[in-house]
């Protein structure tokens, strides 16, 4: 049969609460439904300023068809880190939110932690989450102690734990000075997560402003389609999310940002599936 005669399968859409920073979580699940996005990600801060107890916000999602994909911004369990929302919220939280995936993050973490202390702080973290029935990815950050795709994947092969994989930002791997020829051989299948935006390279030469100067797919100059398409091979049916943070979008009302970022996204994923 040819490829023309099979049907191309899409993978299902996740929007991160980064793109649309002015909305609410409730108004997140409203606008991401409107979108045609499957799941959505959050945090507990997100959650608390809501002022909306877990249960409602749970069926709010299962009304909508809209899931929560993963809680994101872990942090407190690693070393080099002084404070931070605790793991008991998170993973209570997913439990309560029904998603079984929490983001672990060492974002403003030292960036001199050793590499043999964050892998036994996140193999003691993986084997907490997995008595729980939950998974973990980590994301890689320019000046932390987890500053690249390389280092995550060691952690990752080093841990050796089916619930712990790597979240893969194609803006830090930009930033970082990666791209498509790190995502081969058994790469892709290491990968648990992905959040997608775009980059120029003459912001490599500019200072960097965290949650900002992000663009929508294909409006920067990312391969982002060599990079996603191994990713999206050997993970069928993981969804991609869209994580662009960046004025334009905030100046937006939060439904046509969803919107934006939505048809952005399903232009980079057509692209893939026709090549």
């Amino acid at each position: 049969m040819t490829r023309s005669a099979v049907e191309v399968v899409r993978p299902p859409l996740e929007l991160c609460a980064l793109t649309v920073r002015q909305a609410s979580l409730p108004e997140l699940i409203e606008v991401a439904e409107g979108a045609g996005y499957t799941s959505i990600t959050t945090s507990p801060v997100h959650v608390a300023e809501s002022n909306t107890s877990l249960s409602s916000l749970r069926r709010r999602c299962d009304d909508a068809g809209v899931a929560i994909g993963y809680l994101d911004g872990l942090c407190s369990p690693l070393p080099g880190i002084n404070d931070g929302v605790s793991e008991d919220i998170f993973f209570e939280q997913a439990e309560m939110l029904g998603t079984t995936l929490v983001n672990v993050v060492h974002y403003g973490g030292d960036p001199t932690v050793a590499r043999t202390q964050m892998a036994d702080a996140l193999g003691a973290l993986a084997e907490r989450a997995a008595r729980r029935g939950l998974s973990l990815v980590i994301e890689f950050i320019p000046g932390t102690a987890i500053p690249d795709l390389p280092v995550a994947l060691e952690l990752v092969r080093t841990v050796d734990r089916a619930n712990l994989r790597v979240l893969l930002d194609t803006w830090h791997l930009g930033r970082s000075g990666g791209g498509p020829h790190l995502v081969v051989d058994d790469v892709p299948a290491l990968v648990g997560r992905v959040q997608v935006s775009d980059r120029k390279r003459e912001q490599d030469l500019q200072p960097y402003v965290p949650m900002s100067g992000r663009y929508l797919p294909g409006r920067g100059e990312l391969p982002l389609a060599a990079v996603l398409a191994p990713v999206l091979a050997a993970n069928p049916g993981m969804p991609v999310g869209v994580e662009v943070a960046n004025d334009e979008l905030l100046a937006m009302t939060a439904s046509e940002a969803a919107s934006v970022a939505a048809r952005a996204l399903r232009g980079l994923l057509d692209g893939i599936a026709a090549e």
